[in-house]
């Protein structure tokens, strides 16, 4: 392979790694095996990442960070969603009427993610599961949930503070209940490929948010 930088290495395995789990599960994939999928001799593998267990931690770094940005992108770029506002008159974005179409936006935007590349989502729940089941990584899979439940905390707070609104519960306690219905979705599609049912989780659970924004 031509040189490239430790950094491109380093992202070229990681990808190959999310096929190879997703394809044959965390058992299957070894140094040995990622560096085949990434072409890649086995000493370059180990020129990037000082062992498996260095890369699975990036698996879970890289996964979670990726999750963050595609459910927080649509809480400032223009949402067009049917009976809210999106852009005002001189092209600049307005907020819509409702924080249920940014939580929407937001939850439809992992979805998508979801569908564009289902294997790399079954790969981050292969993952927790191996983890937890596996002496010694069981820091893997508490960590990712950790993680989720930042991410879902952050995005309930940026949300209301686009809207200029407060939570009448505290966005740390909804935080799990947004993380059971994105896992909720995503097995559901992974499982049946059936959009329409993901989308149904996803408007239940932002008419269940509604309930819990405080009076103004």
């Amino acid at each position: 392979m031509a040189r490239i930088s430790v950094e491109r290495r380093r992202d070229l395995l990681v990808q190959a790694a999310f096929r190879v789990i997703a394809d044959h599960g965390v058992e299957a994939a070894t140094t040995r095996r990622i560096s085949a999928e990434a072409e890649m001799s086995l000493a370059s593998f180990h020129y990037a990442f000082a062992s498996r267990d260095e890369l699975l931690a990036e698996l879970v770094a890289r996964g979670t960070s990726d999750e963050f940005a595609t459910i927080t992108a649509p809480l400032t770029p223009p949402v067009a969603e049917p009976g809210g506002s999106s852009t005002s008159s001189d092209g600049s974005w307005t907020l819509p009427d409702d924080i249920g179409v940014l939580l929407k936006a937001g939850l439809m935007s992992y979805l998508d993610s979801v569908i564009a590349d289902p294997g790399r989502e079954a790969a981050m729940i292969t993952l927790a599961q191996y983890a937890r089941r596996t002496e010694g990584l069981e820091h893997f899979a508490r960590r990712l949930y950790e993680r989720y439940y930042e991410i879902a905390q952050a995005s309930l707070e940026a949300a209301a503070a686009a809207m200029d609104l407060s939570w009448a519960t505290d966005p740390k306690d909804l935080a799990p209940l947004v993380v059971a219905a994105t896992d909720g979705l995503t097995l559901a599609y992974l499982n049946t490929g059936d959009r329409e049912i993901a989308e149904r989780i996803i408007d239940s659970t932002v008419a269940m948010l509604r309930g819990h924004v405080a009076a103004r």
